[in-house]
């Protein structure tokens, strides 16, 4: 049983890692206006910063306040609402029973909390594009990042299934996996999601972003 338990904990360790790594790949305001690819948290920036090339006070002041920035900055603000709420939900029910979350944030979609990251990164992803910046190497980061975030889903459902067994297949069924549309039953899931992904993808290279830039 302790073994067991010391076997979860060094999987969250790992995951937890993992997803720091991928929310890392991207960087925020760190060269400039018409430079710029983004990030939390910030693992580039402070590379940047480390080696002297960035203006803390400049760059805290762009990305929070300036009016360019107002609808990419309204998405992910949603964004990190449903990572709150679902990360709140999470460490709840860990101080109960521990068992299979299937309310609130959990009825909607199976992982809300990488949801809640994906609109955050859709948000930071528009931000920089209203500046006009190389449009397919930004999405060309957020699509990797969406990736492995499907991967480490996958991966933690695995463990989940062996855990719950029919009870999460059930769950499964009735529950979308990442966005809160139902997956056709002729197309694997994954698919479905990268197909999804893909769409927002097209959505953001080709949408016109002059049109959401406040002056």
């Amino acid at each position: 049983m302790g073994n067991s338990t010391l076997k979860e904990k060094i999987r969250h360790l790992l995951e937890a890692m993992i997803t720091f790594l991928l929310v890392g790949t991207q960087t925020i305001l760190n060269a400039g206006w018409s430079i710029s690819v983004m990030s939390i948290p910030l693992l580039p920036y402070l590379v940047y910063l480390l080696k002297g090339q960035a203006y803390l006070g400049r760059e805290i002041q762009v990305l929070f306040f300036a009016k360019e920035f107002m609808v990419g900055r309204i998405i992910a603000l949603l964004g990190f609402l449903v990572f709150l709420l679902a990360g709140t939900q999470f460490l709840w029910s860990l101080t109960k029973d521990g068992g299979l979350i299937q309310t609130g944030a959990y009825s909607v979609v199976r992982h809300p909390q990488f949801t809640g990251i994906i609109i955050i990164t859709i948000g930071l992803t528009v931000m920089v594009l209203t500046l006009g910046g190389n449009q397919l190497q930004i999405i060309e980061f957020w699509l990797i990042q969406v990736l492995g975030y499907i991967g480490l889903a996958r991966y933690e459902e695995m463990h989940l299934l062996k855990r719950f067994g029919e009870n999460f297949h059930r769950y499964k069924r009735h529950v979308p996996f990442m966005f809160p549309i139902k997956c056709p039953s002729q197309i694997p899931e994954t698919l479905f999601t990268i197909l999804i992904v893909a769409l927002i993808c097209c959505f953001l290279l080709f949408f016109p972003h002059d049109l959401i830039r406040i002056h």
